[in-house]
């Protein structure tokens, strides 16, 4: 019989991208696994979408709300194993305080509570490095990473076996008018708040965490059940971006940093009050982490065994620009 693995956030980039991991038409494992798909709206465009692509027979469409336990503990009924990743963003909602980032660590908790009551027998988490820690408490507000290493914590004490992602930063950010925008003279103007001699790590999270999660579960919680494999691409400085968009595009492009302040106060408007310090101290530290390390300076090179052990690897920037199409802003 197939395996049932119940992916959250199923509508999501990572959810998404494991789905197709499993159950496209190209899969060698889409066989071997049912899949069932959790979302909170089952009828959203988005969710029909999904079941009409693979179908009744591959895909069972279920409603379960990371904020109501009861739910996922009947999502995670009988299940071999579960995919999850937790949100610090609130849907359809700005974040104006630092303390109500704080529900992303309610979500984290209440998917844990929920596997442990099924006896669920691996978990594979999407998770992010304590930059608190790695700065040894310099940078103690990047809360969307310290919160989710919070729950992976806690998900390694309470479960059987868990697998951890640590995802570089996405290449699908570029696209942010944050980050990048179009000049009058249509030359695009990459504008991360770093030198560009920054050298970072980077993912493409519709993509790759997909294709790592399928390959953990396809190798079990026996072998790799409680490892933490990066999911990073060579590093690149932030400069690469203009010029490797524009040798693969066509387009004239620059790389032109903006200000911290630009950029905390930019990022604020769009997702709230609540983030600014957040991000600007994620991107400070980015700036001083130690170069030689990977996933954001924490992690020594020879502790990522993706390869040898997964035989899989994160994608480049020009193979994320080929596969999402994205020829600059508008």
């Amino acid at each position: 019989m197939p395996k049932i693995i119940a992916i959250l956030n199923a509508t999501g980039n990572q959810g998404s991208g494991l789905i197709r991991a499993f159950l496209s038409p190209n899969s060698s494992q889409k066989n071997d696994y049912k899949v069932r798909a959790l979302t909170r709206n089952i009828t959203s465009p988005a969710a029909q979408e999904l079941q009409s692509s693979y179908g009744p027979s591959q895909l069972e469409l279920v409603q379960a709300d990371v904020y109501d336990v009861e739910s996922l503990r009947k999502a995670f009924k009988d299940v071999d194993g579960v995919f999850a990743a937790t949100n610090n963003r609130l849907p359809g909602k700005k974040i104006e305080t630092e303390d109500e980032m704080r529900h992303e660590l309610v979500a984290g908790r209440n998917i844990v509570d929920a596997a442990r009551g099924c006896d669920v027998s691996h978990m594979v988490l999407s998770s992010l490095p304590n930059i608190n820690r790695a700065s040894n408490g310099r940078f103690s507000k990047v809360f969307h990473f310290d919160h989710k290493n919070t729950i992976e914590e806690y998900a390694k004490k309470e479960l059987k076996a868990v697998t951890v992602l640590w995802p570089g930063l996405y290449y699908s950010n570029v696209a942010w008018p944050q980050y990048c925008r179009k000049l009058e003279d249509g030359i695009v103007r990459f504008c991360a708040p770093a030198s560009g001699d920054v050298r970072a790590d980077w993912v493409d999270a519709a993509h790759d965490i997909g294709v790592f999660a399928a390959a953990i579960f396809t190798k079990g919680p026996t072998a790799i059940g409680n490892k933490t494999y990066p999911v990073v691409s060579p590093k690149i400085c932030f400069s690469d971006l203009a010029r490797i968009f524009e040798s693969k595009t066509g387009k004239k492009a620059i790389f032109d940093p903006i200000s911290l302040d630009e950029w905390g106060s930019t990022v604020a408007a769009a997702a709230g009050k609540g983030y600014e310090e957040d991000i600007r101290q994620m991107m400070e530290w980015i700036g001083v982490a130690p170069g030689e390390k990977v996933c954001y300076g924490t992690m020594e090179r020879g502790e990522d065994r993706s390869w040898e052990e997964l035989g899989v690897r994160a994608s480049t920037f020009e193979e994320w620009l080929e596969r999402s199409g994205w020829r600059g802003p508008e």
